[in-house]
């Protein structure tokens, strides 16, 4: 309960506000935001007209093309003062689309919003936009030119003032003049894909990014274009095929950009081979997402609801799909299938190093279809030309377009010697500019590169391998050892696990990932995950497999797995064992395991382990135990250096005896419990000092254990799906929640703050209710 004094100072902060409203009711006063944009459009429009029909259409049609819209709830404003979150929502979008309807002008709150419309964008520098739609008006009524504006702008004087109305109609005379659409003689439909589309160019989302230092291939690109034909009605399927490194998904990436404006929709999905591997029903979402967006792109539920799906959204759609590094018939067959899936004038592309790919049978499977090419178009990638090779080794190598003085002839002569080749000459360009940094002013660097000249006589640079080569024996060892756990283990996966395992290796994760950006042997993604070109990655690969046979520390091919734990032979040498197979079954005992002293990563999934397991002591930095069952009790193993323990998708219980082991292991960092959906309830946390991240996503949790909020070093705990979950305890300021819309929950704090926002909401009802219907006292 609320004390006395708290309560008087809340009523008298209402007085306040009630004496200011008069003064800043006209007009939205500006307040501090955070940089950046929050919203990408604002719809304003005026509720009785077009709430539930248009606007709601348009809302929707945004929403799904994955545009961030803020919809402001009109029937909440009553009794609120100007600003907050809508004040907030208007200065952090970027596009504002007014709805200029019959009754526009009556809204008070429509006219200001337009006036602030005005003034965001003269102060943008160009990077606000407003796109005005006549709904049912025509421009000459926003132009105030008729009297229905004029008529209703005046009812809003003895409220608001000359100067307010001076404000609001000098606006809508600026929005009037813009560019912008008129309803009339148009569908609904018809002017929301127009809208859309537009929105969709001038935010840029139909881009995608080409690398930093590219040098674009004109010949190639125009080639391309010439066989896609874009004026033509055919639906078109074009395989770019060629050799690892040669440059064909930023050829495809460059396409892309240049046509993307002319479809309807458009979709790029990358690394199509290593994603697949994941199941095609994800890519299936990810491709159908890009033209229904998320939510409805998530009704699919196997690979062939996806391909029906997919059908039918396209199937009426002139829409450009590129398809990058398909190495499998199946993944045309189940991402594209058919050209009577696409709407004429479609363009499907995609990029191969498997020829087999280029024979799959996409022509109509219906003989009504008409004028449908028969098979698939191909184009073969070939290396740069000399003198675009020269300056992409340049841009990379000197971070100039022509080499420094007196290296004139040794960047001509590497330049041949790796064969054009864009990915030799990247890597290569780049080593050569980390060296530069290294050996300091005063060495002779042309000395370097000349050894180096003679090292690439011991071999032809046509193979990518051997240029990788170089930059992979300019690292150190630990840098390695972090190179070789992403070729073998990490690409595609998120950073954030992996840093914590290296950090307690004592592999300076922070250090050896930012040598291998700089020597472009890797590259972090937006989403926080490593990515490294398959030839790399395959380099990484066969250092394992072929340059150290003898040691072979990474065993994570599943048939290699079971064959080294049969042996049940010592192994000082083995570090990681990835055990993981769909629709294999296999059982781990103790002699095995002990067998591998020195491991520090194990990912098994499905797998028990059975025997007596008694005194055996694991110096496992990470163990990621995918659907491990409840009846599994380690308490006889000692996880002495334990930093990683991810027990995804597992059945465990709320009274698992496992706990208790882990429990006693004080330098676990993280937990991820994603989808242990058995679960119901967390352990006592109090054991866990040293946590600093807690995944609980997707779980059926009712409760999570209050010492969650004694965990000083936890900077995240993510909730993400739990939405079960009523009550969050009181969590360390430091720690981070990350929630979705299905997780609605409170911390003690947003409690208490919930309960004093729906008090000053009561005390305000009450007084405009005493205001209103009060009567004067007067003397009898």
């Amino acid at each position: 309960m609320l004390s006395v004094p708290i309560i008087g100072r809340v009523l008298r902060q209402l007085t306040r506000v009630k004496k200011s409203r008069s003064s800043s009711e006209a007009t939205l006063s500006v307040e501090h935001v955070p940089p950046g944009y929050e919203y990408e459009v604002f719809l304003s429009f005026r509720g009785s007209d077009t709430r539930n029909n248009f606007t709601d259409c348009l809302y929707r049609g945004l929403r799904n093309a994955g545009v961030h819209v803020f919809l402001d709830n009109e029937e909440l404003r009553v009794g609120k003062e100007i600003g907050g979150e809508l004040l907030k929502a208007l200065n952090k979008s970027q596009i504002y689309i007014p709805i200029f309807s019959q009754n526009y002008a009556t809204s008070s709150w429509c006219l200001r919003e337009v006036a602030h419309m005005v003034e965001c964008t003269s102060k943008s520098n160009g990077k606000k936009e407003i796109l005005p739609i006549f709904y049912d008006v025509s421009s000459d009524d926003v132009k105030l030119k008729t009297k229905l504006y004029r008529k209703a702008i005046q009812r809003h004087k003895k409220k608001f003032g000359s100067n307010a109305l001076k404000w609001w109609e000098e606006a809508l005379v600026k929005v009037a003049h813009l560019k912008g659409w008129n309803l009339k003689g148009k569908c609904h439909g018809e002017l929301i894909e127009l809208v859309v589309g537009e929105v969709l160019c001038k935010l840029n989302t139909r881009n995608v990014d080409v690398p930093e230092y590219w040098v674009e291939d004109h010949r190639q690109i125009e080639d391309i274009l010439e066989k896609l034909e874009v004026d033509s009605d055919d639906v078109c399927f074009l395989g770019i095929h060629g050799i690892g490194g040669i440059g064909k998904t930023v050829l495809a990436k460059v396409v892309f950009n240049k046509l993307s404006s002319h479809f309807e929709g458009v979709c790029f999905l990358n690394d199509v081979r290593e994603s697949s591997q994941h199941g095609l029903v994800n890519m299936q979402k990810k491709l159908l997402a890009s033209f229904v967006g998320p939510v409805l792109a998530d009704v699919i539920k196997d690979i062939g609801d996806g391909m029906k799906w997919i059908k039918r959204v396209c199937h009426t759609k002139k829409v450009l799909i590129v398809l990058d590094d398909l190495d499998k018939q199946e993944q045309l067959k189940k991402l594209a299938g058919k050209s009577d899936w696409f709407g004429l004038g479609s363009r499907i592309i995609f990029t191969t190093r498997n020829l087999e790919v280029l024979m799959t049978q996409v022509e109509s499977s219906g003989e009504e279809v008409l004028n449908q090419p028969k098979g698939i178009l191909a184009y073969e990638a070939h290396a740069m030309e000399y003198g675009r090779a020269l300056q992409l080794f340049c841009k990379h190598a000197f971070r100039r377009d022509s080499p420094l003085e007196g290296y004139d002839n040794l960047t001509k002569e590497i330049v041949r010697r790796v064969g054009m080749l864009p990915l030799a000459v990247e890597v290569i360009g780049s080593f050569f500019y980390c060296q530069s940094f290294a050996l300091g002013k005063h060495f002779d660097k042309r000395k370097l590169w000349e050894g180096m000249l003679k090292q690439l006589d011991d071999g032809p640079f046509k193979d990518v391998r051997d240029a990788l080569m170089i930059s992979y024996e300019g690292l150190e060892n630990k840098q390695k050892e972090v190179f070789l756990d992403i070729a073998c283990l990490f690409t595609n996966k998120d950073q954030t696990y992996p840093i914590i395992m290296w950090d307690n290796c004592n592999y300076h994760p922070h250090l050896a990932i930012g040598v291998l950006r700089q020597r472009s042997l890797i590259k972090i993604g937006c989403d926080n995950k490593f990515w490294m070109h398959d030839q790399v990655r395959d380099l990484g690969r066969h250092i394992m497999r072929e340059e150290y046979p003898r040691k072979f520390s990474r065993v994570w091919i599943y048939n290699d797995a079971i064959e080294l734990l049969g042996r049940k032979q010592t192994n000082q040498d083995v570090e990681v064992l990835s055990l993981t197979s769909d629709g294999c079954s296999r059982d781990i005992v103790p002699e095995e395991l002990a067998a591998l002293p020195n491991l520090r990563f194990l990912r098994v999934k499905g797998i028990e382990f059975i025997g007596n397991f008694e005194n055996l002591v694991l110096k496992l930095c990470w163990l990621s135990w995918e659907v491990m069952h409840n009846k599994f009790c380690a308490k006889n193993i000692h996880f002495v250096s334990l930093v990683v323990l991810d027990l995804s998708g597992s059945n465990i219980e709320d009274n698992w005896d496992g706990w208790s082991q882990f429990q006693m292991t004080k330098n676990l960092k993280v937990l991820d419990l994603t989808r242990c959906t058995k679960l119901t309830r967390t352990p006592d946390f109090s054991d866990f000092v040293s946590l600093e991240v807690l995944i609980l996503s997707d779980c059926k949790l009712i409760t999570i254990d209050g010492s969650v909020g004694k965990l000083e070093l936890l900077n995240t705990l993510n909730i993400e799906g739990c939405k079960y979950l009523g009550q969050l305890p009181a969590l360390h300021s430091s720690t981070q929640i990350v929630r979705d819309s299905s997780t609605q929950i409170f911390t003690d704090q947003e409690c208490f703050k919930n309960h004093l926002r729906e008090l000053l909401y009561i005390q305000k009802a009450a007084l405009s209710f005493i205001e209103k219907f009060s009567v004067p006292w007067q003397p009898r």
